[in-house]
């Protein structure tokens, strides 16, 4: 085993050898400042650099495989995460891959839901018709058509009648539930990619003096 001493002299540390010592009765000479002492009085033990070697190396081994098992669950918690917060875009893009996120859901308690990109969306022939038979009735018909070339969800219509000013009267958001009643669609079964929707709305409006509208696709 090696020995560290220390000159008191000049605070130089260096390693000896315990066969040194006994061959000169303890003392040393500091080769910075060349005094002389006893070791033995400022000495500490050291461990032989080939034990801390094999220590050191030791460590690196059983280190080496926690850093490669933290690293690869790190890697494994990144993909899951991806997957969770993009399930709704990976569903659309790779319709092959939704009975897989829909099972993995089933487990987590998570849900697939449809895409909503309104601006994909349109609205067409739009139109309102005073109702002649039924005072203070207006009819609103239009066509939604889906230009996305994949399924979303159904939109609401944000419907916005005006006067002759065009000023508001009265705004109402109509739900997929309001405008498919009738139809053999439900909100659930979502809007098929290049599909196209016919909208038929009775909409009581009493006295106000309607004389236009706004229409726009909302979430």
């Amino acid at each position: 085993m090696s020995l560290v001493t220390k000159c008191p002299s000049c605070l130089t540390r260096f390693i000896i050898k315990p066969e040194q010592l006994e061959s000169h009765e303890g003392q040393v000479r500091c080769g910075q400042c060349q005094h002389i002492f006893i070791a033995d009085d400022y000495i500490s033990a050291t461990a032989e650099p080939e034990e801390f070697l094999r220590a050191k190396k030791k460590a690196a081994l059983i280190s080496k495989p926690i850093v490669f098992v933290i690293l690869g669950l790190s890697i494994l918690l990144a993909i899951f995460q991806s997957l969770y917060f993009l399930r709704t875009e990976i569903a659309k893009q790779w319709p092959a891959f939704k009975p897989a996120l829909k099972s993995s859901c089933e487990y987590l308690g998570c849900s697939i839901p449809l895409p909503q990109h309104a601006e994909l969306i349109v609205i067409d022939d739009a139109e309102l018709i005073r109702d002649m038979t039924h005072e203070g009735l207006i009819k609103f018909n239009c066509l939604i058509v889906n230009n996305a070339p994949f399924i979303q969800s159904f939109p609401s219509i944000e419907l916005t009648l005006t006067d002759k000013h065009d000023v508001a009267l009265l705004r109402r958001k109509i739900s997929p539930i309001e405008y498919l009643s009738g139809l053999e669609k439900r909100p659930d079964d979502g809007f098929a990619g290049n599909d196209e929707i016919q909208v038929r709305l009775n909409l009581k409006t009493a006295d106000l003096p309607v004389a236009g509208f706004r229409a726009f696709i909302v979430y």
